[in-house]
């Protein structure tokens, strides 16, 4: 008989960061007609040196799919939420710079995000929260350490 811990334990990993997600991004929209993929970009940016990132890198530090990053940034540049430069020592490259506006829209956003976080998981006692986030770090250390894929966090 095989064990199907593992399988049970991904299973159950996908469909809570599934069910936290939906509700952060439900939040997000009803609030400030933002999405988390949105929230995370601009997070991205507001994380780096200089709220400046190359796309490619930028694409690379999502947490949620961005799908088609091109078009997503479109929008949020006509929003005024970014800004977009070539890349003086690459022609090829494009900057993304965190814009005045949606550095505001992050803080304001960033707060609420925090908060509810907390609030979704207040019913965790503090102790269960800690070792839940020390059980997934020593995931993400064995998964670095695996061929085949690269990892995001």
């Amino acid at each position: 008989m095989t064990d199907t811990t593992a399988l049970k334990l991904w299973l159950q990993l996908a469909k809570t960061s599934s069910s936290l997600q939906a509700r952060i991004n439900a939040r997000l929209k009803d609030k400030y007609n933002q999405s988390m993929v949105r929230f995370d970009v601009l997070s991205q940016l507001a994380r780096s040196d200089d709220q400046t990132m190359q796309i490619s890198a930028l694409s690379r530090a999502l947490i949620a799919s961005s799908g088609n990053i091109t078009r997503l940034l479109d929008r949020m540049q006509s929003e005024g939420l970014i800004i977009r430069t070539p890349a003086p020592h690459d022609r090829r490259s494009v900057l993304v710079t965190l814009s005045a506006p949606g550095a505001a829209l992050f803080d304001k956003m960033a707060k609420d995000h925090a908060r509810w976080v907390d609030d979704l998981l207040t019913e965790l006692p503090g102790q269960k929260k800690s070792d839940l986030l020390e059980s997934l770090h020593e995931l993400q250390s064995v998964l670095s350490k695996c061929p085949g894929g690269q990892d995001r966090a």
